[in-house]
């Protein structure tokens, strides 16, 4: 975001009117979509996979530390109809923007569900993962929560063994009253 804002600055209203765009302030909202910020912009789950099962095979020749993160929000936003779903992906776009300034570049986080995301944290330990997802947490809009379930690449699993340990681990957050980080390995941390 901080990007987009230094560009809103540098450009005249001329050029923004090429993207028609009348002033600056309509930049930050429509910049935030048209760089990768959408919910649209983001893997759906088969081309996450796709670019995770990469990550895992590059972890593996490296032998270097992968986490594999699920993250489902514990409850959606008010309200039914077209109106509700309008709010939940507007809900949902805001929160992945602000998740996309926490989370390296090197990251890959994908849509796994309707509200739930998959995150591969390469470079990662189990330690350095749980403390992202706090400052996820952190970065989550006000009002809302979510639960993750988090495991580490053990050097010879498949991405399907990563998925189906860090499905049980979210299980588990969720049995546990929700609003938490489970962590293979490690005690709860709520």
């Amino acid at each position: 975001m901080r990007v987009v804002k230094a560009l809103a600055d540098e450009l005249s209203e001329a050029d923004l009117a090429v993207f028609g765009i009348e002033d600056h302030e309509d930049m930050a909202s429509t910049a935030v979509t048209s760089i990768g910020y959408s919910l649209a912009a983001l893997p759906d789950r088969r081309s996450f996979l796709a670019e995770a099962a990469r990550h895992v095979a590059h972890a593996r020749r490296s032998k270097h530390p992968l986490c594999f993160a699920l993250v489902a929000f514990d409850h959606g936003t008010d309200g039914d109809g077209a109106e509700g779903h309008i709010a939940e992906e507007a809900f949902l776009t805001e929160a992945t923007a602000r998740w996309r300034d926490v989370l390296r570049a090197e990251d890959l986080m994908g849509r796994w569900g309707e509200d739930e995301f998959a995150v591969v944290l390469v470079n990662c330990t189990t330690v350095s993962a749980v403390q992202l997802c706090w400052r996820l947490r952190e970065g989550t809009p006000e009002g809302h929560s979510f639960s993750a379930g988090l495991v580490s690449y053990h050097g010879t699993e498949i991405l399907d063994d990563l998925v189906e340990r860090a499905d049980d681990c979210l299980a588990q957050a969720k049995a546990k009253g929700r609003d938490r980080t489970v962590a293979e390995g490690l005690v709860d941390l709520d």
